[in-house]
């Protein structure tokens, strides 16, 4: 009997016959982007990726110089991008938590701390010094904030900003994050989201290739 496909493994590949069918050269100039007659080009996360333009798939070098697909964060968080921005984008250089966004209603977590990423908070704690070192090969611009504080893009028209505070005697290990306030013109709420927990996933990968 064949697994049933998840509910993310659905909504991805419902995603991904969507895009041949949209203005790739539109896409490209809009973003400054690389297209050639099969791909489009986008960096994501420290990343290249090339999306078929033809099949839509999207795909990003493997470490042994193959290419494997995209999963359902890296995904939703590309097209999202191409179908949902604003034709006029620019940032505001000033910075708030999830629930600062204009138009997002609050839901009570006004300290922007996140608890589906504790098991991050745990393994970045036990990893600090390689938790810079990762920041930094992601590109990543360090900043005098938090114990590890960087600004990394997630593309090359979106930064976000990435901060760890270690554990004490009082608090216990916390990851914070902060978009610029225009972020909503860019990506849907939802899909900040998807975009952070695959830059966290990035963390934890290239921490794990060193230890």
């Amino acid at each position: 009997m064949a697994n049933k496909k998840s509910n993310y493994e659905i909504q991805t590949e419902k995603a991904l016959l969507l895009f041949p069918k949209w203005n790739h050269e539109k896409i490209a100039k809009k973003f400054n982007l690389k297209l050639d007659d099969n791909y489009l080009y986008i960096n994501f996360i420290g990343q290249e990726y090339r999306l078929n333009r033809l099949t839509g798939s999207i795909e990003h070098p493997s470490k042994d110089n193959t290419y494997v697909n995209a999963t359902h964060n890296e995904v939703m968080s590309i097209l999202d991008l191409f179908d949902y921005s604003k034709e006029e984008l620019h940032l505001s250089e000033s910075w708030c938590t999830p629930n600062g966004l204009k138009g997002v209603v609050n839901t009570g977590n006004v300290n922007g701390k996140i608890t589906m990423f504790q098991k991050y908070e745990t393994f970045f704690s036990d990893n600090v010094e390689l938790l810079s070192y990762a920041c930094k090969k992601l590109g990543g611009k360090k900043i005098d904030e938090a114990d590890v504080g960087y600004i990394i893009n997630i593309f090359d028209c979106l930064p976000v900003k990435f901060l760890f505070y270690e554990k004490d005697d009082d608090f216990p290990p916390e990851i914070k994050f902060l978009w610029d306030e225009n972020l909503l013109d860019y990506i849907r709420y939802e899909t900040s989201f998807f975009a952070f927990s695959h830059l966290l996933q990035r963390l934890a990968e290239i921490i794990k290739d060193e230890l």
